[in-house]
């Protein structure tokens, strides 16, 4: 069984918990969504223990009543009782003088947790599915868009899956994908795009269309992820002036890049059209300066660049090889910025299969864009030992990725974080 490891703390003074009433139980604060500092001592929570009570208040008592030492009659168990009771007020005592001298606090949540943001983030929301990954999106369903405070979120979400094989499982599997869809409609098909690795770049710019359906003023970012990434969804809206920090950011009127960053110098060159058939065909590869991309994880793209990636005459290059697809997002964002640039050198690669050469990309846009790039490295990473971007899960972790579908429940049933879905 995988643990989780308690929330990140600094040194602490020791702890004494105290009993709740029943108001200030964990999903029914009275001032605040996160819990107080009585309930630290709970941490963690087993998340894979999906079966064990919400609150561990609730759980059946594990010691005897005290009645039944009361009416021990043996003299040595009563001795030892007594005995038992003595130390325990000398440790409380201990305790209390320790806590006085060193004067050091225990971690609570984030002070920009407990504010929620004036107007509710809007968000769409495309998760990429394999066609045949009925559990995972159930999971997701029910792990992650269930019960979003819609105070603090507004989200459009859908599921974008690829064409099944033209096989009988795959027909059997189209049906059943066409099944659900009917029960759920929150799934698009992409019959035309085959679902293997290959294509998936195609799937992620299917879902930058499906984005830019709606005018970019009727929302705030269009955010992807693949299936196996958990989103908190609260923290997301409520970190985000954090994120901004002295910028006034409008994600309707500017162009904003969000996730964790990493970096590459391969630039793309759009050589393949839209309806190509054969999946070993892409689009041509140069090389220039270094920029930013979203790692795997996830990233949100603010509506406004939304509207500017699909608005470039040629269409952007997106016919791209897993796991190249989330460089392409950042290959996108620098060539908007540096494509216009003459003083630039651009080189062909060893892809190009010919001697390396300079090369003279044109331009998308007749103008430079300078798109904000937020290298979120706390709030988003892999889970503990799953990825190069790995970390403990934090208050901080708003998009955790290489995730089961039995994780995500136990996260979302961790005590610290239940306030966040109604």
């Amino acid at each position: 069984m995988i643990g989780f490891g308690p929330l990140p703390r600094v040194r602490q003074r020791p702890y004494f918990p105290v009993l709740l009433t029943p108001t200030e139980r964990p999903g029914r604060w009275t001032t605040t969504m996160y819990p107080p500092s009585s309930q630290y001592s709970l941490l963690p929570t087993d998340p894979e223990d999906i079966d064990s009570p919400a609150d561990p208040l609730d759980a059946p008592p594990t010691s005897r009543p005290i009645s039944s030492w009361l009416n021990v009659n043996s003299f040595r168990t009563r001795r030892f009782a007594f005995l038992a009771a003595g130390s325990l007020i000398v440790f409380i005592l201990a305790g209390l003088y320790w806590r006085h001298v060193f004067q050091e606090t225990v971690v609570f949540p984030e002070d920009w947790l407990d504010t929620p943001p004036a107007e509710p983030t809007v968000l769409r929301i495309a998760v990429i599915t394999r066609v045949d990954g009925f559990e995972r999106r159930k999971a997701v369903r029910e792990a992650m868009f269930k019960g979003v405070r819609k105070e603090d979120v507004t989200l459009d979400y859908r599921f974008f899956v690829g064409a099944a094989p033209k096989d009988t499982n795959g027909t059997i599997v189209h049906r059943l994908v066409e099944e659900e869809n009917k029960k759920f409609n929150d799934i698009v098909m992409l019959d035309k795009i085959d679902d293997i690795p290959e294509r998936l770049s195609e799937k992620r710019y299917a879902a930058l269309k499906w984005a830019a359906s709606v005018s970019n003023a009727t929302y705030d970012y269009f955010m992807t992820l693949d299936s196996d990434t958990f989103v908190r969804f609260v923290p997301l809206a409520r970190r985000l002036p954090e994120l901004y920090g002295d910028k006034k950011v409008n994600p309707r009127e500017q162009p904003v890049l969000i996730g964790r960053m990493s970096q590459h110098l391969t630039y793309f060159i759009p050589t393949i059209p839209d309806g190509n058939t054969d999946p070993n065909d892409e689009d041509a590869f140069i090389r220039g300066p270094w920029f930013l991309y979203p790692a795997g994880i996830g990233y949100m793209m603010s509506s406004s660049l939304v509207n500017i990636t699909l608005s470039t005459d040629p269409p952007l290059p997106h016919h791209i090889h897993y796991p190249s697809d989330d460089v392409m997002i950042g290959s996108w964002i620098g060539a908007l910025r540096l494509f216009n640039n003459d003083t630039i050198e651009w080189n062909s690669t060893e892809h190009s299969g010919e001697p390396i050469h300079h090369v003279h990309p044109k331009p998308f846009l007749p103008y430079s864009v300078d798109t904000l790039m937020i290298d979120d490295v706390q709030g988003w990473h892999d889970f503990p030992g799953r990825g190069g971007h790995d970390a403990p899960i934090s208050w901080n972790s708003v998009c955790t990725h290489h995730i089961t579908a039995v994780e995500m429940k136990g996260l979302r049933k961790r005590l610290e974080f239940l306030g966040e879905w109604k």
